[in-house]
């Protein structure tokens, strides 16, 4: 009798890799939704329920990712602060191009995706929020303000512009790119690439700088 070859033992793959990586696609699906919800009508009127129907899981999972809707809002908007951040940083920092070409390109992209009063919206939602989690969105939001920072005092330091106040300079670019998510911006310019072009001509007729020739001589307004 002769014994028949034997056959090599076939190990299964384990499975926890993929299941892990399925709940990380769930996960980043659930936060860009849930932020597009709470962007557009605010945080009270968004429910769990309506972020599970939106995404096409049950209730149940939400809560299997996030302990509660504060929790879940906080894990949103700051990965949503996080991409704008990496955005903004990928805009801004390509030291061939001007930075008035930069500020233009960083207004077109932030007007192409119109939302919610960002600053209505938390604090609609900062009754519900634990200091902690205001504190972490607080911080989000100023690492994107500090990107621009960045590019505007080293403009400054070029004598590209004037030397104003970096971060004031940033928060009043911002606020006036506010105004993208209003209705009235339609009748101001047909289009975000339009209107990224007037906001900032505005922007930068208060910060660049200016010669004699441009203004017709010293003091003139």
């Amino acid at each position: 009798m002769t014994n028949s070859p034997m056959k090599p033992k076939t190990t299964r793959p384990p499975g926890r890799p993929k299941r892990q990586a399925n709940e990380q696609a769930t996960n980043l699906f659930i936060l860009k939704t849930a932020s597009d919800l709470f962007m557009e009508y605010g945080y009270e009127p968004v429910s769990l329920q309506q972020i599970a129907k939106v995404c096409g899981v049950t209730k149940a999972s939400i809560y299997y990712h996030f302990e509660n809707k504060a929790q879940l809002f906080t894990a949103a908007v700051t990965a949503m602060m996080e991409k704008a951040k990496t955005t903004s940083q990928q805009i801004i920092q390509q030291e061939d191009m001007p930075l008035y070409d930069r500020l233009v390109m960083l207004a077109e992209r932030k007007l192409r995706f119109p939302h919610g009063d960002f600053e209505a919206i938390l604090r609609k939602a900062s009754d519900s929020l634990s200091k902690e989690q205001l504190k972490s969105i607080r911080e989000s939001e100023e690492s994107i303000y500090k990107v621009l920072t960045v590019s505007l005092t080293e403009a400054i330091e070029k004598e590209e512009i004037r030397p104003l106040h970096p971060l004031l300079m940033a928060h009043t670019l911002a606020s006036m790119l506010m105004l993208g998510n209003r209705e009235i911006a339609k009748e101001i310019a047909p289009s975000s690439k339009e209107l990224a072009h007037t906001i900032v001509d505005m922007f930068w007729n208060g910060v660049g700088l200016r010669t004699e020739e441009q203004t017709g001589g010293p003091g003139t307004i």
